[in-house]
């Protein structure tokens, strides 16, 4: 998020920087923006338009940003972390709203190894990743869980 640099209407795009320079595409995430986040999205929006957010404008380096994103965290629940948020996300999708397993890889911006071949040749549906996200968010602020199929 600090070096997020676009936005296409309400999608953000980014690139993980801790597998990008690992990856042929660069760890690429498009993320709909939810309506639960958009206030949030525009309390911190970049106003010089140089990036998404204006974190790089409040934190010297992402170890300092990720930092006080933590201490906020620990705040709300002694212990929590923002690497358990991704624990959590994908514990939720599996076991809570039936997301499939290669799904919550696929949002975890995960390279398997022995699909490397295969994703060359995929092009990326990112609204299967909204759509997970948009069934978490429902879950875990709604409490409402998926419909069965019958």
């Amino acid at each position: 998020l600090l070096d997020c640099s676009f936005i296409n209407g309400n999608t953000i795009i980014y690139y993980r920087k801790k597998t990008r320079g690992r990856r042929d595409d660069h760890a690429e995430m498009q993320v709909i923006i939810q309506p639960e986040a958009m206030e949030l999205v525009n309390k911190y929006r970049d106003a010089t338009g140089k990036r998404v957010f204006n974190f790089y404008q409040q934190y010297a380096n992402e170890s300092n940003f990720n930092r006080a994103i933590n201490h906020g965290l620990k705040l709300i629940l002694p212990g929590l972390q923002f690497y358990s948020a991704r624990h959590s996300f994908a514990s939720i999708a599996l076991n809570k709203v039936g997301v499939d397993k290669y799904l919550v890889h696929e949002c975890l911006i995960h390279t398997e190894e022995t699909m490397k071949t295969t994703d060359v040749y995929l092009i990326k549906d990112w609204s299967r990743i909204n759509n997970a996200n948009r069934k978490i968010i429902d879950y875990v602020f709604n409490k409402k869980a998926p419909e069965t199929e019958a």
